[in-house]
């Protein structure tokens, strides 16, 4: 049974803080986890997208989860990734990607990754926004 995943992250501009957020549903949509996260010193939004992919590999991983699609509305990443493009400042974040997804150690049997519009991923960027609100909050002097 493959698992679907849509990740999305939250960050603003002058602060570098992002809330990352994942929803885990099955083949039929019924959510089965969620979770979210904030991350402090985050170079940029496409930075953030991706530690919001890996945490959401590592968080399948620990399910036990073997078939998972991850779902991410950012198109330039999704391609960076499915297409082994690799940028200098993503340069850490993508070898974690690559060894929690792409590795003979992989604890996937599959994994892919797919761009969705991000009207189709509002729950993921929803619980995101909450939690870097939360976040800014709980830590005023960021």
């Amino acid at each position: 049974m493959e698992i679907s995943c849509n990740t999305d992250a939250s960050s603003k501009g002058g602060i570098q803080s992002a809330g990352l957020a994942w929803i885990f549903t099955d083949p039929a949509s019924k959510e089965l986890h969620r979770g979210s996260a904030a991350q402090d010193f985050v170079s940029s939004p496409c930075m953030a997208e991706a530690l919001a992919i890996r945490e959401a590999l590592l968080q399948a991983a620990s399910l036990n989860y073997s078939h998972i699609c991850v779902k991410s509305d950012s198109q330039v990443l999704v391609y960076m990734i499915s297409a082994c493009r690799r940028s200098t400042e993503l340069f850490g974040v993508f070898a974690d990607i690559d060894d929690l997804a792409f590795s003979a150690s992989s604890p996937f049997l599959s994994c892919h990754f797919l761009f969705i519009p991000r009207a189709l991923n509002e729950l993921a960027d929803g619980l995101a926004k909450n939690c870097l609100a939360t976040h800014l909050i709980s830590n005023p002097l960021l």
